[in-house]
This record gives structure tokens, C-alpha cells and sequence, in this order.
């Protein structure tokens, strides 16, 4: 008998009574392999110190993936907008999906981003999935409106930034914290000193509260007379007079240098309000996508993104690992400073 730590897997087969493909697969956590069988062959494995090898399994990973995927373990990404879907419908989605186009190819998976599901109750949506051989799914922001799938162990599923209710689900998502702390910290490092900080629901239903958060972390530790209250909650879909209206009396009261926004209406009501930008007051934007591409501020990077949500997802089927995760992981990528038209690089107003 091999000593403890030495056992190869035709050991723990022999300690098992199973095949060594038996205990390949339930390593795997492979619905093949019947839960109690499964249990007898980890108690083996367990007792006689064995361990997979990683650069082993990495290698019969990428096996099988020159072999390319399996029609049974695509990949969907998975809309639910209220118009007819189109992938990327939303500018500032493509990069999201460009990234994740991308790395499901490099990995041998197939993501297939013509699933249309809207209107389809839970149970049809699985019986699509199942039909279409996906395993696991990945779901974008605002495009998984108004869907909480179901748990089940025919997939895995990934969320490309927070989403509200449902069931736990892994997460892969902009740093808000770090990407505030960023913006802030390049901001006074040009000089600026009363930093203003507005924000709309959504993006702080998105952020978990945390780019409020870190704003106020950081504005605590500055003079009394360089703090700026916060302007949030404004509801900007739909865009109604009261919002407006806030703004241009917060703007008013406390006329800060620069405004650090979650969303691009302000520059638009500045313009209304014959506010100069960047030559009266400048705006950085936290989150910024092809629709505030000449603005100053963090790029999320989410091509990044994208990409970081297949690897997760990835690493879950190859692992067999599916149904709702009773500790779900969540994936923070932090961003970086992008020059733009709504900053002046080398300010010397100060």
C-alpha cells in the first residue's frame, strides 16, 4: 500500500473498489458518478493523503480543449432586454461581450450571444439552455432585466457586475472603492481641492454603496472648507425636472472645482446652465464607457472584464461545479485614469 501522501490514483481506485476513470471523473465532481460512490472515493482519496496534480489537470484541460468544446457545454450569453436582442445592443456593453468573445474562444468554448428569453418563464429558459447544450451562462448587467433563474445543475452562471435579488450567484465587477479612491487621489494630485460627488440610483444599487463610500472616506481626511456634500439618489431613467433640478441647486450651493459622476447627464446640464466644462468646473467620470469615451475619469476596462467572467465561469465546468454556490465568489477588477476632454491634463488654475 503506498504511503500516505505518495498515492497515485490507481491507488485510491484500488482503496475504493472503483475504476481509476471512476475516481478521475469524481474528482471532477462528474454527474456520472453517483453521490455515493463519489463519497466513498473522496474518504480514499482523503485517507491516503492524495492530491490531483495541478500541472496534470491543466494539461488535460487544454486537451480537451484543442479537441473543442462539446456541443453539451457551450456557453450563452444571456439577454433579457425588453427590445428584440442584438448582442452588444447597448454601446457600452460591447466591450463587455467583446472581452468574453474572446476569451471563450482562446478556452475552446462557443458563446453563444443569440439566446432571446425575454418574456420566457424560469422553466423555459432551462429547457432552451439544456436544448442548446449551454452549461454556463453568463449574465450582463441591465441586460438581465427582471430575470433570477432557478437553481439547477445543468449550469454554472457568472454575473458581469452586481445585480439586484435572486439567487447567489458568482460576480465579476468594477472595483467602485478602488476606482473612487483612484479618481480622487489623481484629482487633488492636479490641484484640484473641493471635489464634488454625484450619483444616480442605479450605479449605487451597482456599487453596493462602496463609490459613496470611498468618496466619504477620502473627503474626511481633507479641511472643512475643501468638503463637498454629496448629491445622490437622482433618478435619471426616467430623467425627470426634479433631478435637474437638485442638481442645479447642489451645483450652486457648493460650487466645486470638479465633479466626480456615475452617469453623463451632467455634462448636458451644465451646458444648459452656461457652466463651462472643463473651464468653469471639470467632470471625471467613475465608470467610463463608449458613450463618455472623451471624458476624463477611470476606465473600468471591460474588455477585462468580460474576459475574467469566462475564466470563472470556465473554471467551474471544468470542475463540474453547478447549481446556486453556498458561497458565491466575487471578483473585483480595478480600473485605471483616462486623460479627456472633460479634464484639463495639467491644470494651473490652482
Amino acid at each position: 500500500m503506498a504511503k500516505f501522501g505518495e498515492a497515485n490514483m490507481r491507488d485510491v481506485a484500488a482503496a475504493a473498489g472503483v475504476s481509476h476513470i471512476t475516481v478521475s471523473r469524481a474528482l471532477r465532481n462528474d454527474t456520472r458518478v453517483a453521490a455515493q460512490t463519489r463519497k466513498r472515493v473522496l474518504a480514499a482519496a482523503e485517507s491516503l493523503g492524495y492530491a490531483p496534480n495541478p500541472l496534470v489537470n491543466a494539461y488535460a484541460a487544454q486537451i480537451r480543449r484543442r479537441k473543442g468544446a462539446a456541443p453539451s457545454c457551450n456557453l450563452g450569453w444571456l439577454s433579457a432586454t425588453p427590445e428584440r436582442h442584438k448582442a452588444g445592443h447597448f454601446a457600452w456593453v460591447r466591450p463587455y461581450l467583446g472581452g468574453a468573445l474572446d476569451r471563450a474562444k482562446a478556452l475552446g468554448f462557443t458563446l453563444e450571444t443569440d439566446l432571446e428569453v425575454h418574456g420566457l418563464s424560469e422553466r423555459a429558459v432551462g429547457r432552451l439552455l439544456r436544448a442548446r447544450g449551454i452549461r454556463g451562462i453568463l449574465l450582463p448587467y441591465v441586460h438581465y432585466f427582471g430575470k433570477t433563474l432557478a437553481a439547477s445543475p445543468h449550469w454554472a452562471a457568472v454575473s458581469i457586475g452586481n445585480r439586484a435579488g435572486g439567487p447567489p450567484v458568482h460576480t465579476v465587477r468594477p472595483n467602485a472603492f478602488e476606482n473612487t479612491r483612484l479618481a480622487f487621489e489623481t484629482l487633488r494630485a492636479r490641484g484640484f481641492r473641493r471635489i464634488g460627488f454625484c450619483e444616480n440610483l442605479y450605479s449605487a444599487q451597482q456599487g453596493r454603496g462602496l463609490y459613496e463610500a470611498a468618496y466619504l472616506y477620502h473627503q474626511e481626511r481633507l479641511p472643512e472648507e475643501e468638503r463637498v456634500p454629496v448629491l445622490t439618489g437622482l433618478q435619471v431613467e426616467p430623467l425627470t425636472a426634479a433631478c435637474k433640478s437638485r442638481f442645479r441647486e447642489w451645483f450652486r450651493a457648493h460650487r466645486p472645482d470638479v465633479v466626480l459622476v456615475t452617469f453623463l447627464h451632467v455634462r448636458s446640464w451644465l451646458r444648459e446652465m452656461k457652466v463651462d466644462v472643463p473651464g468653469d468646473v471639470a467632470l471625471a467620470h467613475l465608470s467610463i464607457s463608449e458613450e463618455t469615451s472623451d471624458w476624463a475619469g477611470v476606465n473600468v476596462g471591460a474588455r477585462g472584464l468580460g474576459s475574467a467572467a469566462v475564466d470563472l465561469l470556465a473554471a467551474h465546468i471544468t470542475r463540474n461545479e453547478y447549481d446556486v454556490p453556498e458561497n458565491p465568489k466575487h471578483m473585483s477588477l480595478t480600473g485605471y485614469w483616462q486623460e479627456g476632454r472633460t479634464v484639463v491634463a495639467d491644470d494651473h488654475r490652482f
